[in-house]
């Protein structure tokens, strides 16, 4: 059974961790602990600093890299907008619907994607018992106004 105590079982915990689907037992079963161990006794490594650390070491990098790619998908998407930007300008058609993925893309790297931009809904305004008459009387008023009018 591996230990704890050698650094190369700490970063072997780690990678399988991080590698997979973040399941604690089966992390533990590649790195070479028994099944009984790994799903039991062996959850309590991961309360390990050493792992600990390990584990965010990795998820640093992923993460790094991560934002690089992005960068450089954001900066080829962009450069693929001028381009597409100044065919549309010169009458290409097809051009267009190209501008308007590359634009959607954009977004959704960005999370300005339809489905991931959240607001609130605004709240209405707080009215005093006063305002409120009146604005009830303006629109029965109004109702009245353009009931008559239907029937005359």
């Amino acid at each position: 059974m591996p230990s704890i105590k050698d650094e190369s079982t700490v970063e072997a915990i780690a990678r399988a961790f991080t590698a997979g689907k973040r399941v604690k037992g089966e992390a533990l079963r590649k790195v070479g602990y028994s099944r009984h161990y790994s799903e039991h006794a062996g959850l309590k490594l991961f309360g390990n600093v050493r792992v600990k650390a390990a584990i965010a070491r990795i998820d640093g990098k992923a993460v790094a890299k991560m934002d690089h790619d992005r960068d450089i998908a954001v900066t080829l998407l962009n450069e693929n907008l001028i381009a597409l930007t100044e065919r549309v300008g010169n009458g290409d058609v097809g051009a267009i619907s190209a501008r308007t993925a590359v634009i959607r893309e954009l977004n959704a790297i960005s999370n300005l994607h339809s489905s991931t931009v959240h607001t609130s809904p605004d709240k209405p305004a707080d009215l005093s018992p006063a305002d409120a008459q009146q604005y009830r009387d303006q629109a029965a008023a109004a109702n009245r106004a353009r009931i008559s009018v239907k029937t005359a």
